[in-house]
């Protein structure tokens, strides 16, 4: 493989070709394998160093790599797809615990848990928690402590108007 990134990084200076170069072909594929590590591993616990001994890069060059290429930083990325777990578990278990929902998206700290979860969602997970039990009881019903809420929820204040 070296020896194939090599050969592709000397002919890539040899001639000027037009195109995808072989640096961002390798950017955008280190990228992807590192979005696929995260999903496929989430509920684990996982630091930028581990990634990066994995794929025999720096941690400085893939948190590079990686914003250049999302937006956005590998943990800020973790943290939103085991947000987004925690989510659709408390919709789907509503009798599951909370610190049960946290160590299964990967946290072990339930506090710094329900801390992100209301900074991305503007409510805790145990609010969120009891408003999906009341969606469910009141069911299409668009009014109700449920609909309430939901409202909240969406306009991010979870405060009562």
């Amino acid at each position: 493989i070296m020896l194939l990134m090599m050969r592709g990084i000397l002919e890539q200076k040899e001639s000027p070709q037009k195109g995808m170069s072989f640096e961002t072909y390798h950017k955008s594929y280190a990228v992807k394998k590192i979005i696929t590590y995260l999903n496929e591993n989430y509920e684990r616990k996982i630091s930028l160093d581990q990634i990066a001994r994995n794929m025999y890069l720096s941690p400085v060059y893939i948190s590079k790599i990686f914003k250049d290429e999302t937006g956005e930083t590998p943990i800020n990325y973790l943290i939103k797809i085991r947000l987004e777990k925690a989510r659709q578990i408390l919709e789907k278990e509503g009798d599951s615990s909370i610190k049960s929902i946290a160590n299964q998206v990967g946290y072990e700290d339930v506090y710094h848990f329900s801390k992100l979860f209301k900074k991305y969602y503007g409510v805790s997970p145990l609010f969120y928690k009891k408003t999906q039990g009341a969606r469910e009881e009141i069911g299409a019903k668009e009014s109700g402590p449920g609909a309430d809420a939901q409202e909240r929820m969406d306009s991010g204040t979870g405060i009562r108007d």
